[in-house]
């Protein structure tokens, strides 16, 4: 899903939050060592001194706030721009910042005076102040830089989640035609062999079939026992067809709330009707069973057909469909196996992780 306006303050509202809380410790521990180091020299106007150096403390803060907009500019996206700028306004920052605070201690301090303004003095103070504007924009510069990347992840994961589920819903939106291709079919071979009441029957259940089905959304997870009772509706459309189709489910009550894609049975049991039970003498049987092993949901489904109708061109991609789906849904922790039985019939077998709603 895209990104909304509540996901993108409480990005911008934590991102707000590590820059104060950066802020607010780079300084408040230099003011801390600060006036521990003039407390340990015994200086008779320490809390005089302390106070004023609050006060710079705070223009200190301020600095760092006209830094915060500078290099937030959209002039200054990229970071060899930043690290420029940066290189500029330090300098400057550290000199204004190393006035500010002599003056304070001269304030406060009667032995601090004009006399202690020599080139050497200024060059450290001015150099000391530079590069902690430096350390601190530095500092800064990274915790952006993560939070870029962070945003840059999830916006990238949203995209992914969005091409998923429009490769899901285009594949859901190919089974479909194929699946009322085949029941219309049925209708239509019904009412040239004059079994109108068996087509009337068959009209109704395909309505009933669409009303569940359809209703479902492509990407949505339904419950095992749901799915199950929609291939059930299915297989009843087709038993107008083929009275003698035994059906056999297998569902134990620990799994019926299994979440499995929807419909992800249906083309397989369109191929166990079409390839299995039309081209067998009766009796003919189609079994669907789910069982549970190392965390990982089976779901096979078995035909007894003898297979003598050659499967029509394009006959696997129901089969391709469904892989894809487990794919996209799963990665390799979703799978699909088929191919004949050695008893006879065909056999196609589902692994998927086991989600219980």
């Amino acid at each position: 899903m895209p990104v909304g306006p509540t996901a993108s303050s409480a990005s911008g509202s934590a991102r707000i939050r590590a820059i104060v809380w950066l802020t607010l410790a780079f300084w408040l521990s230099n003011f801390v060592l600060l006036n521990l180091g003039t407390a340990a020299s015994g200086n008779p106007y320490f809390a005089a001194l302390m106070g004023m150096r609050a006060l710079a403390l705070l223009y200190g803060l301020f600095l760092c706030y006209l830094i915060h907009l500078l290099l937030t500019r959209p002039s200054l996206t990229s970071l060899r721009r930043r690290i420029i700028a940066l290189a500029l306004i330090s300098p400057v920052a550290g000199e204004s910042y190393g006035w500010v605070n002599f003056f304070a201690e001269m304030a406060a301090d009667p032995s601090v005076g004009f006399a202690d303004v020599t080139w050497p003095n200024v060059i450290r103070a001015i150099s000391f102040w530079t590069w902690f504007f430096i350390a601190w924009a530095g500092l800064y510069l990274t915790l952006l830089y993560s939070f870029d990347v962070q945003e840059e992840r999830q916006h990238s994961a949203e995209l992914q989640a969005q091409a998923h589920a429009a490769q899901l819903r285009a594949l859901h939106s190919q089974i479909n035609p194929h699946f009322l291709f085949n029941s219309l079919n049925s209708v239509s071979a019904l009412i040239l062999d004059g079994k109108a009441g068996e087509a009337d029957a068959m009209v109704a259940k395909l309505s009933e079939f669409l009303r569940m089905g359809l209703a479902v959304e492509p990407s949505e997870k339904i419950p095992l026992s749901r799915e199950i009772a929609l291939q059930r509706t299915y297989l009843d459309i087709e038993r107008l067809r083929f009275p003698d189709l035994e059906v056999t489910i297998v569902l134990p009550s620990a799994l019926e709330g299994a979440l499995v894609p929807s419909l992800i049975l249906q083309p397989i049991i369109e191929n166990a009707v079409k390839f299995g039970v039309a081209g067998s003498p009766p009796p003919t049987r189609i079994s669907i069973a789910a069982s549970e092993e190392d965390g990982r949901l089976w779901i096979e489904v078995t035909d007894n057909g003898n297979g003598t109708i050659p499967p029509a061109p394009g006959a696997g991609i129901g089969l391709h469909h469904i892989a894809e789906r487990l794919r996209l849904l799963y990665g390799r922790h979703g799978s699909l196996t088929h191919g004949r039985r050695s008893e006879g019939g065909y056999r196609v077998r589902l692994a998927m992780p086991v989600e219980i709603r």
